[in-house]
């Protein structure tokens, strides 16, 4: 599995049934916020990235956005702002020793926890981008992550 450490396709306004006006225009920029739930521990921090392309995911260097979280009672959140509507995944780690990557066993199974957006599942590896991809609307939304723990 990459390091996971620590949009897009833009929505355009639908012109208005009356065929010539227009709606009131989408905001130019949203928020999002991650709320992460199933944290094992309150130890170290989460990394939150934010991706806009298959290219890109989960490679941390190549995130749109990152952020770090402290852990409270099992749970953290972070929030992105300035964000333009349209597609984009979310990997998510728990860096438990601080050392911003992702830690493996000998056999190469994580260390540490990991979450993805839409629940992607990550067998032998990261998920695909498409499996974690979500559309964020033209207002301020969130997205619960959960994590998972290998051992």
């Amino acid at each position: 599995m990459a390091s996971l450490a620590l949009v897009a396709m833009f929505s355009l306004v639908a012109p208005a049934a009356d065929g010539g006006a227009k709606g009131p225009a989408a905001p130019a920029t949203v928020g999002l916020t991650v709320r992460v739930r199933g944290l094992t521990n309150d130890r170290g921090r989460v990394a939150v990235a934010l991706f806009s392309t298959a290219e890109s995911f989960p490679d941390q260097k190549r995130a749109v956005a990152g952020h770090l979280a402290k852990i409270e009672k099992g749970r953290a959140a972070v929030r992105f702002v300035g964000l333009r509507p349209g597609v984009y995944a979310v990997a998510v780690l728990h860096d438990e020793n601080e050392n911003d990557e992702m830690d493996f066993n000998f056999l190469g199974m994580p260390l540490e926890g990991y979450g993805f957006s839409n629940d992607a599942s990550a067998t032998f590896g990261p998920p695909s981008f498409q499996a974690a991809s979500f559309r964020l609307q033209p207002r301020n939304s969130f997205i619960p992550i959960r994590m998972r723990y290998f051992l």
